[in-house]
């Protein structure tokens, strides 16, 4: 009696855990799906442009400060010498 017990509780909870594996699988590949979707879009294309302007924008502003102040830097230490 127990062992008939036992058993169908082991394999409800087998069913449910591949229930719950299906779910997640299906969850899995909409989410894929749907990003797939996204990064063709044009709008995703346009952000990305955008970005990747404002990035190397942003970086060649910082490199123009970093020349700056090593320029800055060694007038400095001349003038010091002086």
């Amino acid at each position: 009696m127990k062992s008939e017990k036992s058993d169908k509780e082991i394999e409800k909870k087998h069913e449910q855990q591949e229930k719950e594996q299906s779910w997640i699988d299906k969850t899995e590949a909409k989410i894929d799906e749907t990003a797939e979707k996204i990064h063709q879009s044009e709008t995703y294309r346009k952000a990305d442009q955008s970005v990747e302007k404002a990035t190397k924008s942003l970086f060649r502003k910082a490199g123009r400060l970093w020349g700056k102040s090593e320029h800055y830097l060694k007038n400095r230490s001349k003038e010091k010498d002086k």
